[in-house]
């Protein structure tokens, strides 16, 4: 489904992203991790097509992004940023319609259906209380609820989710956890760049982790504590508690 073959990507004199070659198939749940500053928005951003000025292609579903228009891009890959960067002065009702633009034409308004998509991902999501609110007087949970219901009406196979934990108290770590787990059991394939390992490592199928700008492993979830300690300089332990799988910070 998406093909990274030898992306690199420099700023300036810097070089952010060196060499990538990373293979996410369909239905794939995928944990990124490292340090900040490996690079890991980087690629985010690169396979969302806001980023173009890289070395190296990208292919999704076997054709390349550079050939794809944004409205295409968007059709099959949504991008939920970090909470920082979503706080543009709309209401959620103009940020979840503007999920449905990738399917707008230039003879086409907004149908009927899109209305209707529309209503059913914030009954789902439980947000239609506030669909009327500016986006940025919202809690963080609540945004991150809203980001959620945009991906589910954008309609995309692709979903990319930057630090999605950042702010939240447990219950809404939890409650963002199991949606993204009812994602996944309708088909999507789901790439999270976290810190939070703890939480994600159970749950995922594949990991990949990064420091400065390379790949120091990427394929099936395995426990190697190396992983970590090349990662980030730490170990990590491994173990299960009432029977699930925990991971935590060996100090």
């Amino acid at each position: 489904m998406i093909d990274i073959k030898h992306l690199t990507y420099r700023l300036k004199e810097k070089t952010i992203l060196d060499g990538i070659d990373l293979k996410v198939e369909k239905g794939d749940f995928w944990l990124i991790f490292g340090p900040n500053g490996a690079g890991k928005t980087t690629l985010f951003k690169s396979i969302a097509g806001l980023i173009h000025q890289f070395e190296g292609d990208i292919f999704i579903d076997g054709e390349n992004t550079r050939n794809h228009s944004k409205k295409e891009l968007a059709r099959k890959v949504s991008y939920l940023p970090q909470f920082e960067e979503f706080s543009l002065p709309l209401t959620v009702r103009e940020i979840l319609l503007a999920g449905r633009y990738p399917y707008l034409s230039f003879l086409r308004d907004y149908s009927r259906e899109d209305f209707d998509i529309m209503e059913e991902a914030m009954r789902e999501f439980g947000i239609a209380e506030f669909q009327d609110r500016l986006v940025n007087t919202l809690s963080g949970v609540e945004r991150k609820k809203v980001m959620l219901a945009s991906a589910y009406i954008q309609d995309v196979s692709i979903i990319l989710f930057d630090e999605p934990f950042t702010f939240l108290d447990p219950g809404a770590v939890s409650n963002l956890k199991k949606q993204m787990l009812k994602l996944r059991e309708r088909g999507k394939t789901l790439i999270v760049v976290s810190h939070n390992i703890e939480i994600l490592f159970p749950i995922v199928d594949k990991i990949a982790a990064i420091r400065d700008g390379r790949l120091v492993y990427a394929g099936q979830k395995i426990f190697n504590p190396e992983i970590f300690k090349e990662t980030y300089n730490i170990r990590f332990n491994h173990g299960t508690v009432n029977g699930k799988e925990i991971i935590y910070l060996d100090e």
